[in-house]
Order: C-alpha cells, then structure tokens, then sequence
C-alpha cells in the first residue's frame, strides 16, 4: 500500500503546474524480457528469457525533470524439473518514476527510478495462486526527436526488482527490460 501512497503523491505533485507549457508525454513500446536472478542457486527451474509490451504516461515538469506512471507487461517460459516448469510466467508491472533527461540537440540521454507493485501470475498449471508484491523500477535509456514533429523514438533498458516468495521459493528477483518504442508530446 506505501508504494501506491508514494505513486499518487509523485503524480498530484505535478498537479499544480499544468497549464504552464509543460508537455503531456505518450509512449508505448514492446521488446524483450530477461531474469538476472534464478529461483534457487542451483535450479531446477528457471526462467527463460521473454517478451515485454508497455506504456507510459508523464508530464515534463521542465527541460530536465518528469513523472511518469508506467505500465509493463512480460511473459516468459519456465523450463526445468517441477511443477513451476510446466507454464509460462505473466509479470504485470505498475508504478511511478521520476526521470532526469540530458537534452542534446536531438537526442536526449536519461536515467529514472520509482517504485510499485508486480502481479504475477502462471499460466497453465497454477502452481501457485496470482499475487501482487512491491517492486523497485530504475533504469534509462534515450529519446531521439524526429525533426519538425512531436514525436520521438526511444530506446531503454529497465530493471526490476521484487521478492518472489511462492511456490516453495523465497527470493529476490531482478527482472531487466529491454525496449524500443515511440513517444508523443502533447503540449499544455
């Protein structure tokens, strides 16, 4: 519930500077998903490395600062002996980041970091029943505008972290995305 409370506070902050020329950003994306971290140090079941589709709303509170809330998707297969290498894994990810941008003419290098929640959940044979934790989100990545428009392609690079203690594990994952994408800026 804490990560939720620090979610709504980050984005009510903006609040007040809407209507200032600040710019409302869209972006969607999608790439692939891998695991940094295994179930156990030895596995008998391990994650195999996935998909990932999202997007992200934010508001550039100037050239360098902005808030965005985020939602990220992955699906990745389990291989192995047991009961968990039967399906794959969904991983729902939703929170808030605050993102420092360093434009450069077109380009514009960045870096975020925020908090929220993960729902996972097995398809197939439910070895375990879906559940929600806390999650850590950091990473970063790059906008390249395309001259005379409002949009920009990107391209990022997103860890995850979060305890998995389910199915007779007790561990702490790092999931790490790896996207591109568009982005769109609506002007205030």
């Amino acid at each position: 519930m804490r990560s939720y409370s620090i979610a709504a506070a980050l984005l009510l902050a903006g609040a007040p500077l809407s209507g200032q020329g600040h710019d409302v950003v869209v972006m969607l994306y999608g790439g692939g998903a891998d695991h940094l971290a295994d179930l156990e140090p030895s596995p008998s079941v391990w994650f195999m490395p996935g998909y990932s589709v999202g997007a992200s709303l934010g508001y550039q509170l100037n050239r360098t600062w902005a808030v965005h809330g985020d939602f990220t998707y992955t699906r990745s297969p389990t291989e192995g002996s047991g009961s968990l290498a039967a399906g794959d894994v969904n991983r729902f990810y939703y929170g808030v980041h605050a993102e420092y941008r360093y434009p450069l003419q077109q380009w514009a290098p960045y870096v975020f970091g925020g908090a929220g929640a993960v729902s996972i959940d097995q398809l197939g044979v439910d070895t375990f029943s879906p559940t929600t934790r806390p999650a850590l989100m950091f990473g970063g990545g790059v906008f390249y505008a395309i001259s005379g428009t409002r949009l920009e392609i990107t391209g990022e690079m997103k860890g995850l972290a979060y305890n998995w203690n389910m199915a007779g594990y007790d561990r702490n994952m790092f999931d790490v995305t790896y996207t591109v994408g568009f982005a769109y800026r609506f002007p205030l």
